[in-house]
This record gives structure tokens, sequence and C-alpha cells, in this order.
């Protein structure tokens, strides 16, 4: 990029609330346990949370192997078609919805109509969605439903608004779609899903997910439905480090309830926040050392024809991201830049 700040990762860890928890806590009071009694495993989490609400979010750090990994287990559990009627999904355009409702269904879609769900979202070309979780994803919910009864089958709704990129001229136009980004998913979740009586899950980075935070996905469903949506938030801190990997604990009566949540998600517009107040859980996916990230395939971007369009597209941007790096090899280790500071 020509700002040597703005990153690829670095952009993609803000779009994702940064390091999505994985800043760095106080240290605990005399006689405060690291370890809260009432943690549990991720997939029997996310049933109770549905036991009480029809919205559960769930919010992620973009482009982390763990939490694809987890959310693979929790598509798999077959518990989870009993409780969830629709998945919310940040990394899918619109657009393509007809193409997803067909392909998860069972139905044959083209391998390259499908890429289009994932590469033409507003996030191009800083976030092209190449990374094998996006597609495993897709995959999954496909092979699950296919031992389904029809009238039980998981849908898959995309959240991001539906840009139409061969109509894409100027960064005013992206910026049209990019400003709906929240609203968007607000207005689909209220129709898709809570006017029809069904539950959904959403799978939202972070700063969606959030209580509180005026003008984000859920705040917007809240304020708008007057209903509450259980919010499981990933991150790691060394007090976790005894904890199973893939488990939540409760932000309600734990230490985790009076952290800093600016500085813990690296979010400073949040400094001063309690955690407690803008989620109600957190899954925790290992400690820093141990997590990774889903890295797409180098050879992917030596197809001249997508390659083009990433190139127009980055123009469209003004040219601030560095797409070569995309044809080279990159760490496999997680890093997301600097934690938050609070005054």
């Amino acid at each position: 990029m020509t700002d040597p700040r703005w990153t690829r990762r670095r952009l993609l860890a803000v779009t994702g609330a940064g390091a999505a928890l994985g800043g760095l806590l106080p240290a605990g009071r005399a006689g405060e346990s690291s370890v809260p009694a009432r943690a549990t495993d991720f997939a029997r989490a996310v049933l109770a949370g549905f036991d009480r609400h029809r919205l559960v979010a769930l919010g992620e750090a973009h482009g982390q192997q763990e939490h694809g990994d987890a959310l693979q287990l929790l598509l798999a559990d077959p518990r989870l078609p009993e409780v969830v009627d629709d998945v919310v999904v940040e990394f899918g355009n619109a657009r393509y919805q007809p193409v997803v409702d067909r392909f998860v269904a069972g139905g044959a879609v083209d391998d390259a109509v499908l890429r289009q769900v994932w590469r033409d979202t507003t996030q191009s070309p800083a976030g092209t969605g190449d990374q094998p979780i996006r597609e495993q994803f897709f995959r999954t919910v496909r092979a699950v439903n296919w031992t389904l009864p029809p009238q039980r089958r998981i849908r898959v709704l995309l959240g991001d608004p539906p840009i139409d990129w061969s109509k894409i001229s100027t960064q005013a136009q992206v910026d049209t779609f990019l400003e709906q980004r929240d609203a968007h998913v607000a207005a689909l979740v209220e129709r898709e899903v809570l006017s029809k009586g069904r539950r959904a899950l959403i799978c939202y980075g972070s700063g969606h997910v959030l209580h509180a935070s005026a003008d984000h996905a859920v705040s917007l469903i809240e304020e708008h439905t007057g209903r509450r949506v259980h919010v499981i938030v990933s991150g790691t801190h060394p007090r976790l480090a005894g904890q199973p990997r893939r488990t939540v604990i409760p932000c309600a009566g734990t230490w985790l309830a009076s952290v800093d949540a600016g500085q813990f998600m690296d979010a400073p517009p949040l400094c001063g926040t309690p955690l407690g107040k803008v989620a109600d859980a957190v899954l925790y996916l290992g400690q820093r050392s141990e997590l990774t990230r889903s890295l797409w395939n180098p050879a992917i971007f030596l197809d001249p024809v997508y390659w083009a369009e990433l190139r127009r597209r980055n123009a469209i941007n003004g040219n601030h991201l560095d797409l070569e790096q995309y044809r080279q090899p990159q760490p496999i280790g997680w890093s997301t830049g600097s934690p938050g500071h609070c005054g």
C-alpha cells in the first residue's frame, strides 16, 4: 500500500474489530480465579443461547483459521438444525442469494459462479474471500442439508449489500454500498428471520455484533425490533491458558465483564466501556502463539481475468493496496497489529 500504516493485514484486522478480543487484560484481583467456573464448550453454549434468544451472533477476527474450524464443527453438530433456521454471513454478496439458495439445497452450481458470492463483496479488493474457510463454510452447510428433510434445511442469508462491480467506476459508488452494510443486514434479519418466526445464527466481524454500538448491525436490530441478541465474540488472553480451546466463557459474573473493551478489542472508540456492556460471552480459541491464519493459494491470482478485475477495483479505491502480496507466500501465524491504548 502507499501508506505503510495500512497493510492488508491491518485493514482486515480493523474491519474485524481489530484482534477481536486479542489485547492484553489487566491482572486479576487477589483471590479472583483466572478460569471462570461457568465456562462451557462452544456448541453447547450456542445451543443454550437459542434457548433464550431467537438470534445468536458470533463475532470473529476475520481470516482466523481456528474460528473457521470452530464454525465447521458447530455446523456439523446434529443438534444445530433443531434450533437454527438461518445462518447470516458477512462474507457473501446479497446479489447472489438465489445462487446460494440453490447451492446449499443441493442444486448444481458452477464453481466460477459460486466463487462470485465471496469475491464480489463490498470488501474487495482488500478482502477477496479467497481464504479456504469461506468456501468450506458454504460446502459444509450443503453437506449438512443433504441429511435433512426440506423443511429443516438451513438457509444461508448473504448479508453484504448487493453491489454489482460491473457497474462500479468511482469510489463514491462504492461508498454508497459501504454506508449501507450494517443497515442492510439489520433489515435482512428483520425481514427474513424475525418477521417469519425463524431463528438465526449471525456470523460477522466482532465490530458489527456488539451491544450498544451505534449504527452497527446488532445494535440496529435490537433498537428496531426490541429483541435482544445473544453475542459471543472470539478472543484470547494469558489468564485463559488453562481453558480447553473452543470454550465459551460468560461475561456476566466473571472478570471479563469489567475489562476495558477498547483495550481488549483494539477499538479506541470503546475505551472506558466495560466488555460486559457490549458482549455476553467470549469464545476462547487458544493463546495468541497458537492461532493461525487461513491463507489463500497464491496461484489463484495468476488468473489474468480475475487479476485484471482486482487491479481495476484497486484503482477505483486509489491503489492503496499492494496487490502483489496476494501472489506471495504469507506467514501462517496470527498477528493483528498493536493493541489499542486507553489513556
